[in-house]
């Protein structure tokens, strides 16, 4: 069976399992799965040298050497770390409970429309996606928080519809740096494509996007094909080269560009879950690594929503 979901296990852990949607691309970094797996992995070994020390802090006590602060160094080292106040042994402020990592998964969905014939819309891609989740990892392994990163927001409202649908409902819907497309956010994306292909602005084009998606897209692939073309060739591939380097160029440009006009014209989905929106990566991260696994609202210090609500345009997509 030809993979078509674009879907990895970044994390093992034993706190509550995350599923970030994110974007692939040079301009992306290590995205927020890879980093919050990277930090819960440092603060862990932190909490394990620190518990270490706690425990020959209370061996001392055994051996009358400074009887009082081994006793509290020892009850701490027993008790563990308050992960939501970083108060106690074993971890730094804001880390995860000793012990406490997540079971982090990262999907990208704009490499799965690459991947999945037909560039499907954002309610059969989330089915298709929920679907592959939970064939990995059942419902039953415990519920899931889904995580959406900037352009994403709209489509990790349908993934959490999705996973509910299926059978594996999710404990919370984060939204980071949460951004609505709209027709103005494709043209821009289209201009800044258009620009690393030929190095001029694109054309004006009054055309409306939305009121006829199909054409826009077969359209917005003719043109990406072409230019892919031509700059595959000025910068030296030969032909078989070229055609490959073309497909595989508008290919990746043109999944994007569908993947933010479909956001556009859909919209978010209703979620059956606790919604929460983060300004930024820091705040995000913070947030989720003393997230709770009891399924009970972790305060941010911001409102807590059934819908959508960002604003701004910025995108972060792949480049």
């Amino acid at each position: 069976m030809a993979r078509t979901i674009a879907l990895r296990q970044v994390s093992e852990g034993r706190s509550g399992c995350l599923l970030t949607v994110e974007f692939a691309g040079d301009s992306a970094g290590p995205g927020l799965a890879a980093t919050l797996a990277e930090a819960e992995a440092e603060a862990e070994a932190e909490a394990e040298a620190e518990a270490g020390a706690g425990v020959e802090a209370g061996a001392g006590v055994e051996a009358g050497v400074e009887a009082g602060a081994g006793v509290e160094a020892g009850a701490e080292a027993e008790a563990g770390v308050d992960g939501a106040t970083g108060a106690g042994a074993g971890c730094r402020p804001g880390g995860p409970r000793r012990g406490g990592r997540h079971e982090i998964w990262r999907l990208d969905p704009v490499t799965s429309l690459e991947l999945h014939p037909g560039l499907p819309g954002h309610r059969d891609l989330a089915d298709a996606c929920a679907a592959e989740f939970l064939r990995l990892r059942p419902a039953d392994a415990g519920p899931v928080t889904v995580v959406g990163y900037c352009s994403a927001a709209v489509f990790a409202h349908h993934l959490a519809r999705a996973l509910a649908a299926a059978g594996g409902p999710p404990v919370h819907l984060v939204l980071v740096a949460a951004t609505v497309p709209d027709e103005e956010t494709v043209r821009r994306e289209y201009a800044v494509l258009h620009r690393k292909l030929t190095g001029d602005p694109a054309p004006a084009d009054p055309t409306p996007l939305l009121a006829d998606p199909v054409t826009t897209v077969d359209r917005l692939r003719d043109e990406l094909t072409r230019l892919a073309s031509a700059f595959a060739t000025a910068n030296g591939f030969d032909p078989a080269e070229a055609e490959t380097a073309a497909d595989e160029i508008a290919g990746r440009y043109l999944a994007w560009l569908w993947f933010l006009l479909d956001a556009a014209g859909t919209g978010p989905a209703p979620v059956p879950c606790p919604v929460v929106e983060a300004r930024d990566d820091a705040e995000a991260l913070g947030l989720l690594r003393v997230w709770a696994v009891d399924g009970q609202t972790v305060g941010t210090g911001g409102d807590t929503r059934d819908e959508l609500t960002g604003t701004e345009h910025a995108t972060g997509g792949p480049r």
